[in-house]
Formats: structure tokens, sequence, C-alpha cells
């Protein structure tokens, strides 16, 4: 009898978890670098930027912008480049990102992992 009321239990339990969005949308990641690397591409940034060798060389390589800078910073930047150093302008001015919410925040998780070779 014990095994039948622990096995309800248990599917009721499961039944309500599954059926509770709050609790699902809490077990998903807020930013997902994988899905990041695929807004890299859409966006084109390697068409002038690098990662560790591997795209552009109109802008700088990306391979360890994770050890660099933060999210704040990354996040900001991305929405309104500009020039970081002004005796050294850079040769093509970088467009600002168009990549919004959920895929902006993808795209810095994804930049953020990128730490450098090992």
């Amino acid at each position: 009898m014990k095994r039948v009321v622990l096995t309800v239990g248990l599917v009721v339990i499961g039944t309500m978890a599954w059926s509770n969005p709050v609790s699902h949308a809490s077990s998903a990641a807020p930013d997902d670098p994988v899905k990041g690397m695929k807004v890299y591409a859409d966006q084109k940034c390697s068409t002038c930027h690098a990662i560790n060798g591997a795209g552009g060389k109109l802008a700088p390589d990306l391979g360890a912008i994770g050890a660099k800078r933060d999210a704040a910073w990354l996040a900001a930047y991305l929405a309104n480049p500009t020039t970081l150093d002004p005796k050294k302008p850079p040769k093509i001015k970088m467009k600002p990102t168009t990549a919004k919410g959920a895929d902006l925040d993808d795209l810095v998780a994804y930049l953020l992992s990128l730490k450098g070779k090992k």
C-alpha cells in the first residue's frame, strides 16, 4: 500500500512541476553563449573581427574579450560603439549591433566566454 501512495504522490508532484510555467522559466539559462555564437554569425561580426585568428582582420581579435571586459561594458559598447583610443581611430567605424533583448544577452554571454587560448 505504501508503494501505491508513494507512486501516486510522485506522479502528482511531477505533474504539478510540469504544469507550472514558473518552474520551467527558472530552469532555463537566461544568457546562452551557444545561442550567442549564432547571433555573432547572424550579425556577421566575423567579417571584421577574428576569434583566435579565424575571421576578419579589420577589427580587433575577440579571442580573449571575455577576460578583458564585463557584461555591462560589452552590452553598452555593442549598442553604441565608440572610439576607444582617439589617437588611434579604427580604419572602419563599427556599426551598432541590431541584436536586442535576449539575443543581445546571448551575444554578450558568448563574448564573455571567450577567455583566450589556454
